[in-house]
């Protein structure tokens, strides 16, 4: 039998609904997107080509099971399986044929219903007596031996099983067990069974003759049902015509069973599992069984008996786990399995009109009647009527039943030759109107579809609590409802002297205000404090405390809240009006307005509390301003609280330590401005100059702080101590210890003794005569002014010796022409004997150091004459330090670290590194030179600076006189005349022997030519140049100075910075 072709959209109807159809069927508009004018309901047919009568039809997991009925008897029937969601995964099975059907008994009405379980994989296919099992994996449906001849009319599926029900054997290669949950029947006879079912997948093989075949040699396929057990027969041997099986975790179950006039229900616990093969609603059945418990729940007049249920939204207020509904002929009786112990909520809802419907079904949210040609839907909530729509019959054509998938939640009614859905656009968009009717407000808040709604809503609800007394809740609802106005929520309130709740609402309104609308907020937040300060008043009259501090937190509250919504001044103003200082306290520290704070106290005389709100806050500015007063008044504890604050700078509150004056009549009262002066001189590290003046002046101005005095200016430092201005300070009290040590410190040293002798204090004066440690000769004369201080004060002879005993700078000597002239110094025989003594001992020690002396420089005039015999042999080979040339060239200077220069190389080096005393002493050298040999051939030599006083060298920068030195000149000027020999140690050769020879007749001529004293003036000269020019070797000495010389110059050590 072929299909034809299959369609998932709709097709147009009758009524005027019509839908394009690409739309799939069971793609629902979305609801924020549906036109409030469409209707909830419509009615869409499913475009499939139907190719038998349909008999029966099952909806579950958005697949439908549809039963098609052959057209003749000698044809099989048909399960065709439609997955909505993958049309290419449309099954097809044939029912065989069984002996009964084949009877020519066509007249008689046959009973054809097929069932399927939640998860669309079992299906059960019920033909009069005959039930037929399928799974989709199969070929065609097998039947279950067990039930033969059993009339079973209702089908409800238990709990799913995870492991199987029996144990089973391994099955070869890629086939496997699959079971269905446990299975309760309702049959013809009122009777209650249940059954499992188990099958094998994986490897089907649809040809009946194979199937033969392997039963002919002896393969048996296994028994599908597990076992089928009998669990209760009704009282009544009425049909079954609906079931229902509700369960938990907890192994609770509900089990509803309807007739044509009777609903039944049965609750109690059951079995977990089948393994052992025993049913598992067995002990929930036995309990009726052998006990008279109730088990019907109502009688009603005889109807179609039609048991559907429906899963309600979880939004719903108390909505139960399932709603069971059951077409009787009285109407449609409803009622909520909540806990599974008994059906709860039953009512009756009656028909719309007088005739019967024929089937029922239901959606998440309403009741669906189908009739003979038409479909109503009843809001299941209030039982009205919100929609009504004619079927789009064909003539002859009449309604078989209805479907309802348990999952999705979908409606289908079908005939024999279509099916339709009624397809549900936004179920819950009226929801919210119902329960407001139904004054369910809470229930209506959680459907509500936008914010207009719920605000409506909300209005309501607050109407109904202020009517009913409850203002506070009321207000709370207005505040979140927005509507009506705020000027009318207001007079309602007020109009009720509900002030609690016009407070509440006022502060609810206040923090719903955005901040942009600064006017608005400043008046509601004004008029806010206004009620709190009346209501305040009200309470502290009624001696109510405990309302007095909630008021007093919630003023709080709203202060640090909306502060900056306040006004200062009026809000300032308005607590000072009610008198309410202590509401005004609140809003300056939610301000955090310390200086209005700290002025109220200091007002008030508070001192101790102005102190307290100086120290919370961290404004070192406040400290200064108040510091005059506070210390007038409250000296002890605003030291104190000056100690807690680091950040004061003691400069700024020297004029409040000035003002304060310690009390006169008490000689032993603390002075705490001179504590607090202690405190930030030695603990905080102060070096104003200014605290350290006035510490000095309080340290002086009473004897009984002299001793701190002393110590005071021998520490204080004298970058932040004007010790002049102390020694006057000091001078002006009479504290001479003091002026002493002052004088000490200033290096007044001669005035320190004499101040510190006329006060009598000689120990004082040793120890400032020993200050003087870089003048040993003035360190000697104070020594000597103490000791004659000491001698002239007529202390015994042993006074005089200890005395002197005290300094190494002081003998007897020095002491003895400050005694008369008559003075009997017997008791100096032994001190003066041993000075003699020791004047002997120091004379010979002088003679030993006078030989040795003689010793050494004999041995060094030795040395020197040994000098003239020191030669250097000098390699021709070596080259000038210089200019790398031969060194044996011309003049040249070798030292005794073997470095060689010529002799004009030297001067040009030398002269390059000479500092300018020595190179103006040179150039000195030179002209005097020129002057003495003025008269002979080689006085050219001078003519750079002929005629150039020394003044006028002084004047010369230091570049003009190195461009004013001649090498050349300089060494010619060195070498005329020069005889061999060494001079300070170096020695000058020519390469001229005749230069270097004073026996020549050349040098002779000169020599006899000059007078002797200007020879030997001349030969001076020359050895100072000589001495000046090679003193040392410049190599070596470079290289020793540039040891010390730092890598940068002084103002160049930020271009090292990397």
């Amino acid at each position: 039998m072929a299909a034809g072709p299959f369609n998932y959209g709709l097709t147009t109807m009758p009524s005027g609904y019509e839908q394009d159809h690409t739309v799939p069927l069971w793609d629902v508009p979305d609801a924020s997107i549906a036109s409030h004018d469409m209707p909830l309901f419509q009615i869409g047919t499913v475009q499939y080509a139907l190719d038998a009568p349909l008999a029966s039809l099952a909806a579950a997991s958005n697949r439908l099971a549809l039963c098609l009925c052959p057209r003749e008897d000698s044809e099989p029937l048909h399960i065709v399986l439609l997955d909505l969601d993958d049309p290419t995964r449309t099954r097809r099975a044939m029912v065989p044929i069984s002996p009964p059907l084949r009877a020519p008994s066509r007249q008689a009405a046959r009973s054809i219903k097929i069932y399927m379980d939640p998860t669309a994989t079992h299906l059960l296919l019920c033909v009069d007596t005959h039930t037929y099992y399928w799974t989709p994996s199969w070929a065609q449906p097998r039947l279950v031996q067990r039930l033969e001849s059993v009339p079973v009319t209702s089908v409800s599926w238990g709990p799913p099983q995870s492991t199987p029900p029996v144990p089973l054997s391994v099955l070869p290669g890629p086939r496997r067990w699959i079971w269905t949950p446990p299975i309760l029947l309702g049959t013809a006879r009122g009777d209650l069974i249940e059954t499992i079912i188990t099958a094998q997948i994986g490897d089907e093989r649809p040809d009946l003759l194979d199937r033969w075949a392997r039963r002919a040699g002896g393969s048996h396929e296994p028994a599908l049902e597990r076992y089928v057990h009998h669990l209760f027969s009704l009282s009544d041997t009425q049909p079954v015509t609906g079931l229902d099986w509700e369960y938990n975790a907890e192994q609770q179950a509900l089990i509803t069973v309807a007739t044509s006039s009777r609903l039944f229900e049965f609750a109690g616990s059951c079995r977990e599992s089948t393994l052992d093969g025993e049913p598992i609603l067995k002990s929930l059945f036995t309990v009726y069984q052998t006990s008279p418990l109730p088990y019907v729940k109502t009688d009603l007049p005889a109807g179609p008996g039609g048991l559907v249920t429906a899963t309600p939204p979880s939004r719903l207020p108390q909505a139960p786990q399932r709603v069971i509904s059951w077409l009787s002929g009285a109407g449609i009786y409803t009622a909520q399995a909540r806990n599974l112990h008994a059906l709860e909520h039953a009512d009756l809802i009656s028909f719309p009109r007088e005739d019967q419907p024929l089937a029922l079904g239901s959606t998440p949210l309403h009741h669906v009647l189908v009739y003979d040609a038409r479909v109503e839907c009843l809001r299941s909530l209030d039982a009205q009527l919100v929609y009504e729509a004619p079927l789009p019959l064909e003539s002859g054509e009449r309604v078989l039943g209805t479907a309802v998938d348990p999952i999705s939640g979908s409606c289908w009614i079908y005939t024999a030759r279509t099916v339709f859905e009624l397809v549900v656009t936004n179920e819950t968009r009226d929801v919210w109107q119902s329960l407001l009717a139904q004054r369910d407000f809470d229930g209506a808040l959680a459907f509500c579809p936008n914010d207009s709604a719920k605000h409506a809503v909300l209005a309501k609800k607050a109407d109904a609590l202020l009517a009913a007394g409850l203002a506070m809740e009321a207000a709370t609802c207005y505040a979140s409802a927005k509507v009506p106005s705020m000027e009318q929520v207001m007079l309602a309130l007020m109009d009720a002297r509900a002030n609690d709740a016009l407070r509440h609402y006022v502060r609810l309104c206040l923090d719903a205000l955005p901040r942009d609308q600064g006017v608005q907020r400043l008046m509601l937040a004004t008029w806010l404090l206004e009620l709190y300060m009346g209501a305040l008043s009200e309470k502290e009259e009624s001696m109510d405390n405990a309302a007095v501090e909630s008021l007093r937190a919630d003023i709080q509250q709203v202060l640090h809240r909306h502060a900056t919504a306040l006004h200062p001044h009026t809000t300032y103003q308005l607590f000072l009006r009610q008198g309410r200082m202590d509401i005004w306290l609140m809003y300056a520290e939610s301000r955090h307005d310390t200086r209005r704070i700290v002025q109220h106290w200091v007002d008030a005389q508070e001192w101790t509390r102005a102190l307290e709100a100086l120290s919370a806050q961290s404004q070192p500015e406040l400290y200064f301003d108040f510091s005059e007063v506070l210390m007038k008044h409250a000296p002890a504890e605003t030291v104190q609280c000056w100690q807690r604050c680091d950040m004061l700078d003691v400069g700024r509150l020297v004029p409040a330590l000035l003002q304060y004056k310690p009390q006169k009549d008490d000689d032993h009262a603390t002075d705490y401005a001179l504590l607090y002066l202690a405190y930030a001189i030695d603990v905080q590290g102060s070096r104003d100059g200014s605290a350290y003046a006035l510490r000095l002046t309080r340290l002086a101005a009473s004897e009984r702080h002299w001793p701190a005095l002393l110590a005071f200016v021998e520490k204080a430092p004298s970058e932040c101590l004007d010790l002049a201005f102390a020694l006057r300070v000091c001078a002006a009290v009479q504290c001479h210890e003091a002026c002493v040590r002052l004088y000490a410190r200033m290096e007044q040293y001669e005035n320190a003794v004499q101040l510190a002798l006329s006060e009598g204090d000689v120990d004082l004066a040793c120890a400032c005569a020993d200050l003087a440690t870089n003048d040993r000769d003035l360190r000697r004369d104070l020594w000597l002014q103490c000791a004659k201080h000491v001698v002239q004060a007529h202390p015994s002879m042993q006074e005089v010796m200890q005395f002197l005993l005290r300094t190494d700078l002081l003998t007897v000597e020095d002491i003895l022409p400050f005694f008369p002239d008559f003075y009997v110094v017997d008791d100096l025989k032994e001190q003066i004997c041993d000075t003699l003594e020791g004047y002997v001992t120091r004379i010979d020690s002088l003679k030993e150091d006078m030989d040795k002396t003689a010793a050494t420089a004999a041995s060094i005039q030795h040395d020197i004459q040994q000098l003239g015999d020191r030669f250097i042999e000098v390699p021709a080979s070596q080259l000038c330090m210089a200019c790398k040339k031969p060194l044996l060239q011309r003049h040249l200077y070798v030292f005794p670290c073997r470095h060689g220069f010529h002799a004009d190389c030297l001067t040009e080096q030398v002269t390059q590194h000479l500092p300018p005393r020595r190179l103006r002493r040179l150039l000195h050298l030179q002209n005097q030179l020129g002057a003495l040999t003025a008269n002979e051939n080689a006085a050219p030599a001078a003519e750079p600076t002929r005629g150039k006083p020394s003044s006028a060298l002084l004047s010369m920068s230091l570049e003009r006189l190195r461009e004013s030195v001649l090498p050349q000149v300089i060494v010619d000027a060195i070498t005329t005349g020069l005889q061999e020999g060494v001079n300070s140690t170096r020695r000058a050769f020519s390469l001229n022997a005749e230069s270097m020879d004073t026996t020549t007749p050349r040098c002779k001529a000169q020599t006899q030519a000059l007078p002797p004293d200007t020879w030997t003036k001349m030969e001076a000269l020359r050895a100072e140049m000589n001495t000046i020019i090679a003193g040392a070797c410049p190599t070596c000495l470079l290289c020793v100075q540039q040891l010390a010389t730092p890598f940068e110059n002084t103002g160049e050590s930020d271009n090292w910075l990397i």
